[in-house]
């Protein structure tokens, strides 16, 4: 294997483990970010809390309707029971029994908008529930698929640093020396394969003596418009 091949299979190598490794980092990222699933999680207790509430106002709106019944029961009892005779005490009971009643209908559509409230609001909390459920189910699923992944990739990166180091093996330090600096200088890729008459990497129209240096492998040949080493099959 030629000096430039060697270079440009270390190139696609890094290149690799490069892609991989900020592919995991995303992984990560994704496996911590339980924001979707926290807001659900939130609007399902809240949308509890009202229903709570809801049916504690029914209830209470019930109690009240319940309680005014009573009352023009008690009034209607004494009303008619015989034992108030006084014209005077039988009119006061009547406009009592009257008021109570008015004050009845108002309790009674208090209750009715309670009920639908009340039915409104647990509707609105078992949609939640089903939705919280629903993005726990999926997180789980999610992440089964993120961290099968992860491995994947672990996997994948352990092998190309073992073909990496068997690679590095077969090249002179100051060609691995010239391939570090150049990565560094441009973007992470020091080497760049000819392709139609051009550079890889920038573009630049080649003559064909600069691609028959490229492939002839013996020395390495550079892109005069980028720099970069140039390696041609």
């Amino acid at each position: 294997m030629s000096q430039t091949l060697s270079l440009y299979r270390l190139q696609q190598i890094d290149s690799h483990i490069e892609r991989a490794q900020a592919r995991l980092a995303i992984i990560a990222q994704e496996l911590e970010n339980d924001q979707q699933l926290r807001l659900a999680g939130q609007a399902a207790q809240d949308a509890e809390t009202a229903h709570q509430s809801a049916g504690r106002a029914l209830r209470k709106a019930e109690a009240d309707v319940e309680a005014q019944r009573i009352k023009i029961e008690q009034i209607e009892a004494s009303l008619y029971g015989g034992a108030v005779r006084h014209p005077k005490e039988l009119q006061d009971l009547q406009n009592d029994a009257a008021a109570l009643k008015r004050h009845l209908t108002t309790l009674e559509d208090r209750l009715l908008e309670a009920m639908l409230a009340a039915e409104t609001a647990e509707a609105s909390s078992q949609a939640a529930s089903g939705n919280a459920q629903a993005q726990r189910e999926h997180r789980m699923t999610q992440d089964q698929g993120l961290r099968q992944e992860q491995e994947t990739l672990q996997r994948e990166i352990e092998r190309l640093k073992t073909e990496h180091g068997a690679v590095v093996g077969n090249i002179p330090q100051e060609a691995i020396s010239l391939y570090d600096k150049l990565r560094q200088e441009r973007r992470g890729v020091a080497v760049s394969a000819v392709s139609d008459s051009s550079c890889g990497a920038c573009g630049s129209t080649l003559t064909m003596a600069q691609i028959q240096a490229a492939r002839s492998g013996g020395e390495v040949a550079f892109c005069p418009s980028c720099g970069r080493i140039l390696y041609a099959s």
